[in-house]
């Protein structure tokens, strides 16, 4: 597997206030401070271009603290094909995890389904929902039927303050769930992969990491 730093410009001020967020766009290119898995390249986006993760492609970056606060984390995704011709794929828009294998946050496309699933871990307690085993506190969206070409908004929403968690797709609040096992620390924050593996192979343009609105 071969890592390489990206090259282009990656705006300073995403670097220094990554306490209170960052927007990223990619018309720019791929972003300075991030590296990437394989080759992701650039394409068409929902305005301006967008980069695409496939097959042995992702982007990571060491994750903002404010992720341990609260986060709301969005983005548009677009699949050249169907979503349905991908349904035997695990596909992973968004990944979160630290060492210990503790504190994760992730957003993926179940595999043998057309439903995303958003879910966290501290490591610690039962789990929630039945999506993932252990001590996951996850929440699934029903079925959904993109068609290929078509642009799609993700967003998941985390509140410590109110225990409460939530996938929104397309501005619609789709699932969610109550709970305390929110990430404790942050660490590497992965675009269109789960750690290097299980690849979007999906367009995705206009990433913004936030804090929760209080």
């Amino acid at each position: 597997m071969r890592v390489v730093c990206t090259a282009a410009l990656l705006s300073a001020a995403c670097l220094a206030h990554a306490q209170t967020g960052m927007q990223v766009n990619f018309d720019a290119g791929l972003p300075r401070g991030w590296q990437s898995i394989g080759m992701p390249t650039l394409t068409e986006g929902r305005e301006g271009r967008a980069v695409l993760i496939d097959r042995n492609d992702a982007l990571m970056l060491p994750a903002p603290e404010l992720l341990t606060g609260g986060f709301d984390i969005a983005m548009w995704v677009m699949h050249p094909v169907d979503l349905r011709d991908l349904h035997f794929e695990e596909l992973v828009y968004l990944y979160h995890d630290t060492e210990d294998m503790k504190n994760r946050i992730c957003l993926k496309k179940r595999i043998g389904t057309d439903e995303i699933v958003f879910a966290m871990s501290d490591g610690t307690g039962d789990g929630k929902g039945a999506e993932f085993a252990g001590d996951w506190y996850a929440m699934t969206s029903g079925p959904l039927a993109w068609e290929a070409g078509t642009w799609h908004h993700l967003r998941i929403v985390a509140d410590p303050a109110k225990g409460r968690a939530a996938l929104v797709i397309d501005g619609d609040e789709v699932a969610s769930a109550g709970g305390t096992q929110f990430p404790e620390r942050p660490g590497t924050l992965w675009l269109g992969s789960w750690s290097g593996r299980s690849q979007a192979r999906a367009a995705i343009d206009e990433l913004s990491v936030g804090p929760v609105e209080e």
